[in-house]
């Protein structure tokens, strides 16, 4: 089984020049951004390489450019690379980006979808009432507490993103954003509004989302090839909903990413690959683990490394080198909790013991295969394990 996920990221990720490097080199590239531009009738190649960042900015523009460009990526990496992926997830409209790619929905049906998708957010807040901003290093629940705290019903606010534990983005009116801001400046929080012309994934869209419904449900969707990841639950999509349900919720419910990561993280996923212009998933994905290498293709220049598998192969295996080592050590030092003396005693000391075996080994200069890490890993796991820590392994590693 594949242990690559494919991202796809959304809006704040578009700029001028997107895609133009996939357009010189790949016919497809050329096809897609046709078949996009004859779909919404609008010059899209002409918008995505010489066109204002204020008129990529608005967001039914940003839609189907950002959508475009991530399937050209996707479409590239699959002539170029190859190996179908685990797992798709897309950050807010990335999630359209993976439902094309997984074959849910067609290119042409979803740019259409996008393009209309932003007319309606943009028709939502015809005033510019309302806005976002990223709100970091403040507890998610201290921030989720102060938004419950400002809003009203006519002057909502809500955290509308929780990219990684520390990086949080509220949405909402004007007046009560800034408000929130006011209150976690004095909490030496750090915030920055952002390029947007919405106030996205918050009660400000309920109106949108009822509207948008209608189209949703004259599309037709097919079994995904891969699974794909909701932003609405943090998990693969499930059959008790219908995709357009799972998007028409994405409408005003926050984006999970942090946790949409942990999944893939707890599920086998050892890298990720961003498809589409900038690098803003793969930054967030050093933020929220060291345990998942990020590569981006953003660009033709990026498949040296993408296709050069030896050094991916290193990559992996130095990673995993340093993650034996820290649980090793939290396997020796960390406390048991194993109320159970002897059956502690009797599960713990032979693994102990093979436990110092392996670091007299590599203290000695002696190289351990792939499978003799594995190995010890599931030892490490298994001292975790009888010691009751009351974190798993993986929290234990990332705390460390």
């Amino acid at each position: 089984m594949s242990n690559v996920a494919l991202l796809f990221p959304g809006q704040g990720s578009q700029m001028v020049g997107m895609g133009k490097g996939f357009w010189n080199h790949f016919e497809e590239a050329r096809k897609l951004f046709e078949e996009a531009s004859d779909a919404i009738s609008i010059d899209l190649r002409k918008l995505c390489f010489e066109g204002s960042m204020n008129d990529l900015t608005m967001t039914m523009n940003a839609q189907p450019a950002l959508l475009t460009v991530s399937v050209i990526a996707y479409q590239v990496y699959m002539q170029e690379i190859g190996v179908a992926p685990a797992y798709l997830a897309g950050h807010s409209l990335g999630e359209y980006s993976a439902l094309v790619c997984a074959g849910v929905l067609s290119f042409h049906d979803a740019i259409k979808l996008v393009r209309q998708r932003g007319i309606i957010m943009h028709n939502a807040d015809p005033h510019q009432q309302g806005t976002m901003a990223a709100i970091s290093h403040i507890p998610l629940n201290t921030l989720q507490k102060i938004c419950e705290e400002v809003s009203t019903s006519e002057h909502p606010v809500c955290v509308a993103c929780i990219n990684t534990d520390q990086q949080f983005v509220i949405s909402g009116h004007r007046r009560s954003i800034q408000e929130v801001i006011k209150r976690t400046e004095s909490m030496e929080a750090k915030h920055a509004y952002i390029n947007v012309s919405g106030p996205y994934h918050s009660p400000m869209m309920q109106r949108a989302a009822e509207q948008f419904k209608v189209e949703l449900d004259q599309n037709q969707y097919e079994p995904a090839k891969s699974p794909i990841i909701s932003n609405v639950t943090a998990a693969p999509y499930q059959s008790d909903l219908s995709v357009a349900e799972y998007l028409n919720m994405q409408m005003t419910m926050p984006v999970r990413w942090s946790e949409s990561m942990h999944y893939l993280l707890e599920n086998g996923v050892t890298e990720v690959i961003e498809l589409g212009s900038k690098h803003v998933l793969v930054s967030l994905m050093s933020k929220i683990t060291k345990r998942i290498i990020p590569y981006s293709l953003s660009q033709p220049s990026d498949l040296l490394i993408l296709t050069n598998t030896s050094e991916r192969k290193n990559k992996l295996l130095t990673l995993r080198k340093t993650w034996l080592s820290k649980i090793m050590v939290t396997a020796f030092i960390s406390r048991n909790y194993n109320p159970d003396s002897i059956s502690y005693t009797q599960t713990v000391d032979p693994l102990f013991h093979q436990l110092q075996r392996v670091k007299e080994q590599i203290k000695n200069g002696y190289e351990l295969s792939e499978e003799e890490i594995n190995d010890t890993l599931q030892v490490c796991d298994s001292i975790l394990t009888a010691k009751q820590t009351p974190m798993n392994a993986s929290t234990l590693i990332d705390a460390i």
